[in-house]
């Protein structure tokens, strides 16, 4: 499961991605702070769409009431996700998805608000960590965090 705040951007985006690097992957996304059944943002649709990825149908899922618990890995956008999910579900096997991949640097910057150029090089940074995870972990339920 991919984690940001609303749900509308960077999780939907990264489970796009995801979907279509990792192949025969259950992935889902929610928020910590989502609304139900928000649209992804229309700069999210179109950056996506202009990768061959379709995120119209996507609709928005507050953590509360997704199947977080019972989740293999959850990858969260920011460390303020990761920690605020590791207080809340202490079980679970979370890090930032930069974290996974092996960066320093552990943050995606929300691009909500932002332009289309913006929310490209968001697109790029999560792809190009998502590609990185997929490059080491042939089995995901394995990860160790």
């Amino acid at each position: 499961m991919f984690v940001c705040t609303g749900n509308i951007c960077r999780s939907p985006m990264a489970e796009a991605i995801f979907k279509d690097i990792a192949g025969n992957v259950e992935v889902s996304s929610a928020g910590t702070f989502a609304l139900e059944g928000e649209m992804a943002s229309y700069n999210a649709i179109e950056v996506c769409k202009s990768h061959g990825l379709d995120l119209s149908g996507h609709r928005s899922t507050p953590i509360e009431d997704s199947d977080i618990e019972e989740m293999d890995l959850v990858l969260t956008a920011t460390v303020r996700h990761r920690d605020y999910l590791k207080e809340e579900y202490p079980n679970l096997k979370i890090c930032t998805i930069k974290e996974c991949a092996g960066y320093e640097n552990l943050d995606i910057a929300d691009p909500y608000g932002y332009n289309l150029n913006v929310y490209e090089n968001c697109f790029l940074e999560i792809k190009e960590a998502l590609e990185k995870i997929c490059e080491s972990k042939s089995d995901f339920s394995k990860i160790k965090i």
